[in-house]
């Protein structure tokens, strides 16, 4: 579970149990787990529970041809390729001690939609893109809604010390700061429009301003 005001580790975000399949099951099998279970990648261990690769469905789609209509025989044939014919051998890992910023940026430059955890060589977790995209949301404090504030963010000495003073003395609550190049989003508690007025009184540029209701789980239909 995400918590906020804390460093968020690898081990925050990942899933665990991951569901695994052994290098020497077919791609029939992997494929029956895949759509079973409704996951979209499969890590790939030995006899030792190491980890050896990833498959995910395109993957094990690919041992059949296109372009033509199969056999029930030669259907039959090609699921039962080995998985580890198939598979991403030796796929990027993480420690589920590293921040989840190193996460994000490995999986942005490997251009890869997930990520396994491990500790030593014992597969221990899994992180994909939702996981990311979940450390994001509580980075700024979405969930639990209020007023989004973006600010031109001035980078000099004293800028971030003194908009943290200005909004203590009017007794604002500030629930996260983040900022993105010359931005600076501040998210505050409930709707604040006459905070709002305080900070264009005091010649902080505004450039735009949003309220967020809370986050209310959708349930699964």
């Amino acid at each position: 579970m995400l918590k906020e005001g804390v460093i968020m580790l690898v081990k925050d975000l990942m899933s665990w149990p991951v569901v695994t399949i052994l290098d020497d099951s077919t791609v029939g099998e992997a494929l029956d787990i895949l759509r079973k279970k409704d996951i979209g990648h499969l890590p790939v261990v030995d006899l030792n529970q190491s980890l050896v690769g990833v498959v995910t469905e395109s993957d094990l789609l690919k041992v059949f041809p296109n372009g033509r209509e199969l056999s029930s025989f030669e259907s039959n044939l090609l699921s039962r390729t080995p998985v580890s014919r198939v598979m991403k051998s030796n796929p990027v890992s993480i420690s589920p001690d590293e921040i989840a910023e190193k996460a994000a940026l490995t999986m942005r430059t490997h251009r890869i939609s997930c990520l396994p955890i491990l500790d030593g060589r014992k597969l221990v977790g899994l992180i994909t893109k939702n996981g990311i995209i979940d450390a994001f949301i509580t980075s700024l404090g979405l969930k639990d809604g209020g007023t989004r504030i973006s600010i031109v963010f001035q980078k000099k000495w004293g800028f971030l010390s003194d908009l943290v003073s200005f909004t203590d003395n009017k007794n604002v609550c500030i629930d996260n700061m983040v900022t993105f190049g010359n931005e600076l989003v501040l998210k505050v508690k409930g709707s604040r429009p006459d905070f709002v007025d305080d900070l264009k009184k005091a010649g902080y540029t505004i450039d735009d301003v949003s309220y967020i209701e809370p986050f209310r789980e959708v349930e699964a239909k």
